[in-house]
């Protein structure tokens, strides 16, 4: 039987504290004929090295295979003729604006272009409660990223960290800005879709809107509100599927 062709990319970035399972629950809810002709990609931070090494995980016969990081050349070279969506959830849409992809689509799920607050952009972390936050994960990592899963609203279960990737990424938000780099997709012609809620702990809707304001705007959209966790789409993604689901099926 002839395999279907695949018309779309779906390239995903999961969070700090999460691995590329956070987004198995949403696959498993998509329709036959959207899992059937999209190619499903996640950049995999490799948090958890016994469950993914750092790299891409590609989704296989509704198996996850890992590949290295240089893969993806290749995948856009032999997919350069199919629109490219990028869907990140929190520090993986800041991920994802690193790669020169030329988006279709980009989605963002409690995502931010800036982590920290600063005189010219007060709405994000303190400085000072995420440098507290290093200084602890730097002496008991396993307490703040259980901490951290707690305040996310869903638990990622792990037996080893890699605990110097971790602090990394958790040090880049200190200086990350991805502002321009949303602006330059979007000048390329990429759709932006956002998704924030009142309840998120760690990307409050006022970062949220700091951020994406004037991109939406520019494109006569507003953010998506619910009342959800940070990390909600792992467990409950139907709650986001009624907007996202059109959005991945109009390819």
């Amino acid at each position: 039987m002839k395999q279907p062709e695949i018309t779309q990319v779906l390239l995903m970035a999961h969070g700090w504290g999460y691995n590329h399972r956070f987004f198995d629950a949403f696959l498993n809810t998509l329709p036959l004929q959207l899992r059937n002709t999209t190619l499903f990609v996640c950049l995999e931070a490799g948090y958890f090295p016994d469950q993914g090494k750092a790299g891409l995980m590609i989704q296989t016969e509704g198996k996850w295979l890992h590949h290295p990081a240089e893969a993806l050349h290749s995948l856009v070279l032999a997919h350069a003729e199919v629109p490219w969506l990028g869907l990140g959830h929190s520090l993986g849409l800041s991920k994802l604006l690193d790669f020169s992809v030329r988006w279709h689509s980009l989605f963002s799920l409690h995502g931010f272009t800036h982590f920290t607050s600063s005189p010219d952009q007060p709405e994000g972390t303190s400085p000072r409660v995420l440098a507290r936050m290093i200084q602890k994960a730097e002496q008991n990592m396993a307490e703040v990223l259980a901490d951290f899963h707690l305040r996310c609203g869903h638990s990622a279960p792990w037996a080893k960290l890699d605990e110097p990737t971790l602090l990394a990424d958790l040090r880049s938000l200190q200086t990350m800005n991805t502002a321009m780099a949303l602006q330059k997709a979007l000048e390329h012609g990429a759709d932006f879709h956002g998704w924030a809620s009142e309840a998120d702990h760690i990307v409050p809707l006022q970062l949220a809107q700091a951020c994406f304001s004037t991109a939406l705007g520019n494109q006569s959209r507003a953010l998506y509100q619910l009342q959800s966790n940070h990390a909600e789409f792992a467990s409950a993604p139907a709650r986001y599927t009624d907007t996202l689901l059109p959005l991945l099926s109009q390819h």
